[in-house]
């Protein structure tokens, strides 16, 4: 006779993973195995912990931007700086990057050789 399935409680489970908890701290959290959450997310979700947990930290981060550019937008410098460069591309420095090849020339006395 198999043994009962451990029940998940997936409230606990996803209150962990928005704060990007690993597999193996939810579960040493829920006293269950990493299999075990392994194999109830792919029951209930059809999903590995990855993808689940990768669903779970969304909305997090997108609160997260949307507060940085908030903040930003109500003047807080230092992270309107962070926003430029980290959401729109921005950079401290200058660099300048050539597009063709450069010509090599070759004077009279180097074809003797």
């Amino acid at each position: 006779m198999a043994r009962p399935k451990k029940d998940l409680n997936f409230d606990k489970l996803n209150s962990y993973l928005q704060l990007k908890s690993s597999k193996r701290m939810c579960a040493l959290l829920l006293e269950v195995s990493e299999d075990t959450i392994e194999r109830r997310i792919k029951d209930e979700y059809g999903c590995t912990f990855s993808e689940y947990a990768e669903k779970m930290i969304a909305p997090v981060k997108l609160k997260l931007v949307q507060k940085a550019i908030s903040k930003a937008m109500n003047g807080d410098n230092v992270l309107l700086i962070f926003c430029l460069k980290n959401l729109c591309g921005w950079s401290d420095k200058n660099e300048v990057v050539s597009v063709s090849e450069p010509s090599i020339k070759i004077d009279k006395h180097d074809e003797k050789l």
